[in-house]
């Protein structure tokens, strides 16, 4: 079910932190925070990490409101909307005064396509093997790896994998051998698919992974949104 609420922007100099309103705590979150939650912009491809936290009676985002803030300029009197689109994302747009709803400037770079995303953790070993890999919906249940990476990191059995997003956390997924092909190839498919959902991962994204030899970790290094009016698949079903 998606579930509504909304707040009033009364104050440019808003504080680090945003209330969220008690109805909604009471049904929603009372005892089972969310880790992480995302905010999306509804348009403009703009989107925030931040994080859930009990601040005397009430639930409040911090760890980069101040952030939301400074990025999408709200004023005084401007009203938000949020929907909670599932466990750990909010949908949220932004209305000015007059009711009327405020069209974001794109997040874009200068080929026009949507900003990309780099990961915080920085790498600096040249030895390290990475490959990349534009998502199509072959990858909705598995992301099968390059001939030349399995060599490179010298894969050579089945096992699990270390699997890091943008912001540093991790998921262990299943490493198997796919012998559906002519050319056998190694691919992740358990825990996969709770990844791209997770990280909001569509149809003609660009990925770059690398492989962090000191960690035995697969670290998703940066992604480039080429499509952002493209909805995310929904169809993704059980491993």
């Amino acid at each position: 079910m998606c579930i509504f609420f909304h707040v009033i922007f009364f104050d440019k100099m808003v504080k680090l932190l945003q209330s969220l309103p008690p109805e909604y705590v009471t049904m929603h979150l009372v005892n089972k925070i969310r880790n992480n939650p995302i905010i999306r912009s509804a348009n403009g491809g703009y989107s925030w990490r931040l994080k859930i936290k009990q601040i005397g009676d009430d639930y409040c985002f911090v760890n980069g409101w101040n952030n939301v803030v400074k990025d999408i300029q709200l004023g005084f009197g401007d009203f938000l909307l949020f929907k909670l689109v599932d466990q750990s994302t909010f949908r949220m747009s932004i209305y000015s005064p007059d009711g009327c709803e405020k069209i974001l400037q794109p997040k874009t770079d200068q080929n026009g396509c949507e900003k990309i995303l780099t990961t915080n953790i920085l790498h600096d070993d040249d030895d390290d093997p990475s490959f990349v890999s534009t998502f199509t919906k072959s990858h909705l249940k598995r992301l099968r790896f390059t001939k030349e990476f399995e060599e490179a990191v010298g894969i050579d059995g089945e096992r699990t994998m270390t699997v890091k997003n943008l912001d540093g956390e991790k998921w262990v997924m299943d490493l198997k051998l796919d012998k559906s092909f002519k050319t056998k190839r190694y691919l992740l498919s358990t825990g996969w698919c709770n990844f791209w959902r997770e990280n909001y991962l569509s149809e003609g994204d660009e990925l770059l992974f690398k492989y962090i030899r000191r960690e035995d970790t697969l670290l998703l290094a940066k992604v480039t949104k080429k499509n952002i009016t493209k909805r995310r698949d929904k169809g993704c079903e059980r491993d």
